[in-house]
């Protein structure tokens, strides 16, 4: 008998229950987390709703568990968008790492087409939506207002559903070459009228070469309004 219970203890030591190894193992949950929460809060600068989606680890994978806090990190040549790459470290005194792969999507509303819209003809709201996009994707650009695209025309036609980006929008020409100009000009406290007069077409936001009538130097500015060029001193 006194056989058979040292017999039974030493099996207890050789082969512990299975519960007892799962409290000594990392849960791999939570190393999942760890992962997910790094990376939103290195992509927390970006535009838009970020989602992120941590890849499963191998159920098989037993890792002891650790005696100081998990680490995240990105290994080298990873980036907090798209399909990347994540570490999660364990500093203590079985150390350990381990990586998985983690889906982060940036999701905002951006401008797209109601219906197909030809060339030319100038943009309403009616022809227009806001609409949510994975960010990420549109590598081309994109408008998140409706107010860039109402009264613009495309350069080429756009199909329903076609995002509108700033390179398919023709800039409306507030001015034109030969154009004379107000040159402003200004400093803290003061602002400078000049007359110019325009080297080359452009519209607004757009930078432009400027001939100043008086003192017949070429300088640069940016067109503000029609026949409006703000330069500065």
């Amino acid at each position: 008998m006194r056989l058979l219970y040292c017999l039974f203890w030493l099996f207890l030591m050789l082969f512990p229950p299975a519960h007892g190894m799962a409290k000594d193992n990392q849960s791999l949950p939570e190393i999942q987390e760890i992962a997910r929460k790094f990376v939103l809060r290195q992509a927390e600068a970006l535009p838009g709703n970020i989602e992120v989606v941590p890849g499963p680890l191998d159920r098989r994978l037993r890792l002891p568990k650790c005696s100081h806090p998990l680490k995240a990190f990105f290994p080298s040549g990873s980036r907090p968008t798209g399909n990347t790459t994540v570490g999660v470290r364990c500093t203590g005194g079985t150390p350990w790492t381990v990586y998985l792969s983690v889906k982060v999507a940036v999701y905002g509303k951006v401008v797209v087409a109601t219906r197909p819209l030809g060339s030319g003809s100038p943009l309403s709201l009616v022809d227009i939506h806001l609409e949510r996009r994975n960010l990420e994707r549109l590598r081309q650009g994109y408008l998140s207002d409706p107010a860039q695209v109402v009264g613009k025309r495309l350069k080429r036609p756009l199909g329903l559903g076609a995002v509108i980006t700033p390179e398919v929008l023709k800039i409306p020409k507030l001015v034109r070459r030969g154009q004379q100009v107000i040159l402003i000009a200004k400093v803290p406290g003061l602002q400078v009228r000049m007359k110019g007069q325009a080297l080359e077409d452009a519209g607004a936001g757009e930078q432009i070469r400027v001939r100043n009538i008086s003192s017949q130097r070429v300088v640069e500015g940016t067109v503000t309004a029609n026949g409006i060029v703000q330069v500065q001193m």
